[in-house]
């Protein structure tokens, strides 16, 4: 049996299908949403800006994620997508 790692930008874009990946990042960007709320309730504007930085966002703003993670491939994903985030949302 092989033993558990984190996944790495690297291992989200070479190792996962499509669906996966969506999946994954998907769970940070709601890891990421919810610290944001924790730390600014109950204002919810912060997590509602993460929210809409990745469920609204259009293909240009996907390509520069996955190029983001294809630059940094052996960079956590969280880390990653929150240097993102914090462009768009702030911290």
């Amino acid at each position: 049996m092989e033993s558990a790692k984190a996944q790495n930008a690297g291992d989200i874009m070479n190792k996962m299908s499509s669906d996966e990946r969506n999946g994954y990042i998907a769970g940070v960007v709601e890891g990421l949403a919810y610290s944001r709320w924790l730390r600014d309730r109950p204002n919810s504007d912060g997590m509602k800006c993460v929210y809409d930085w990745f469920y609204d966002s259009k293909d240009k703003e996907k390509l520069e994620m996955y190029d983001w993670f294809e630059r940094h491939p052996d960079k956590h994903v969280g880390p990653l997508m929150f240097v993102l985030i914090k462009k768009e949302c702030g911290e």
